[in-house]
């Protein structure tokens, strides 16, 4: 298992669920899932990076749907001429948007197929407005896809992908502000129950620090008031 952030070489980013082993499966799990969540954006630029998280429909009308990849396909220029739908070509590390201006990123097994994984979630970081919604999943290295090191199908490319551990994942995104609202493994059947190949997170930009570390504030002793006192220095005064 790979625990360097930053991979020496470039990675070659899927731009289909089709060219994944079990790919569609994936895709309709995913969409299922956050589904549920979807509905809780509150804005109207939703953000989904990469050909895999182009894929996952959405049934909202509002918000203004915008998929960025690096590279153009025949499937995302189909998917780009849905209604309220913006295609942009870009780098993910590099995200052409002003700071604090997405209301909501979708990030569907991107860091599995990314160099920097570190630098994609700084950018979303920087690009969400306070309270934003973060929807990511990944692949399980407790599964039986521990011992695979390419995820592609025949007759595709192959494609490398690297392997994270849900905890390391999480304590990216709280050192970014982030607040956890679920992590959830999504199971393909019972069978599977305890080495489910899918892990999701949602989580919310955090307007404060987690941790709040007030200033002390020193108060000075104030006298007390003394009766007799007072009419001694009054009299002194005179």
């Amino acid at each position: 298992m790979l625990w360097s952030a930053k991979y020496p070489k470039e990675i070659a980013l899927p731009s289909s669920w089709q060219q994944l082993n079990n790919g569609e499966q994936y895709c309709n799990l995913l969409t299922q899932y956050f589904s549920a969540w979807f509905p809780k954006i509150l804005g109207y630029h939703f953000l989904k990076l990469g050909g895999l998280s182009a894929e996952i429909a959405y049934d909202l009308f509002l918000p203004h749907q915008i998929i960025l990849s690096p590279e153009i396909t025949d499937t995302l220029n189909k998917l780009s001429k849905q209604q309220n739908t913006s295609f942009i070509q870009a780098k993910l590390t590099e995200l052409p948007f002003l700071e604090s201006s997405i209301d909501a990123c979708l990030l569907t097994n991107i860091l599995n197929f990314s160099q920097d994984p570190h630098q994609i979630l700084r950018e979303v970081n920087r690009v969400l407005i306070d309270d934003g919604y973060l929807f990511l999943s990944l692949f399980n290295p407790i599964s039986p896809l521990l011992f695979k090191r390419y995820f592609h199908k025949k007759p595709h490319d192959r494609l490398l992908f690297r392997h994270y551990l849900l905890w390391r994942i999480i304590d990216w995104l709280e050192l970014l502000n982030f607040e956890i609202l679920e992590c959830k493994p999504l199971l393909q059947s019972q069978k599977t129950s305890c080495f489910s190949h899918l892990v999701t997170i949602v989580a919310r930009k955090q307007t404060y620090p987690l941790t709040l570390n007030p200033q002390k504030i020193c108060f000075h002793k104030q006298p007390l008031f003394e009766p007799a006192n007072a009419f001694r220095e009054s009299i002194l005064g005179k």
